[in-house]
């Protein structure tokens, strides 16, 4: 048997082992990154979704709030339409504590603004009713709130695009979707 001195056998193993782990090393970094790519999509694609419900219900609250007054029916149904649009009133607060969660900062502010405005709408509409008969007192003021609306979804839009400007994929696939349509 041949004499082979003790380092060469060592770096012949090295070698052999580095070898193999590089592939490895490789494999995980674009594991972890791709991770970190899907984290973000499941945010934005979060917040996105949390805005939309939020105009939604803001946008269904101001229509109501516009038609109410128009109304002609029974005391009943003037009472289930006030309720409807109270219960629209809560679903615009939720769906603003949920962007506050998903976009905190720059969209928080705007969101709680259209909340605020949604619940003075609701209040105002209540306090102009008459439930006995069934009539409405004057019309409810709707422009803070679409202006709040207004707002929410000009700052919503340049968020979203800030996003897509930084490199997020999620948004570049959507907006390629969408303008393929």
């Amino acid at each position: 048997m041949t004499d082979v001195p003790i380092y060469v056998a060592v770096i012949t193993a090295g070698a052999g082992i580095i070898g193999s782990l590089v592939p490895q090393a490789t494999i995980l970094i674009r594991d972890v990154r791709q991770a970190e790519r899907d984290r973000r999509e499941r945010k934005t694609t979060a917040a996105r979704a949390a805005c939309v419900e939020l105009l939604r219900a803001a946008g269904e609250l101001r229509i109501l709030a516009e038609t109410i007054g128009s109304y002609r029916g029974n005391a009943d149904g003037m009472r289930a339409r006030v309720a409807e649009m109270q219960g629209k009133s809560e679903e615009t607060r939720l769906h603003a504590a949920s962007v506050s969660l998903q976009a905190p900062g720059k969209l928080d502010a705007p969101a709680q603004k259209v909340a605020v405005a949604a619940s003075e709408l609701a209040d105002e509409v209540v306090e102009n009713m008459d439930l006995n008969h069934g009539v409405l007192v004057g019309n409810p003021n709707i422009g803070r709130l679409a202006d709040c609306i207004a707002s929410f979804r000009d700052g919503a839009v340049d968020y979203f695009r800030g996003l897509f400007r930084a490199g997020f994929p999620c948004l570049r696939t959507a907006s390629r979707s969408a303008t393929s349509r």
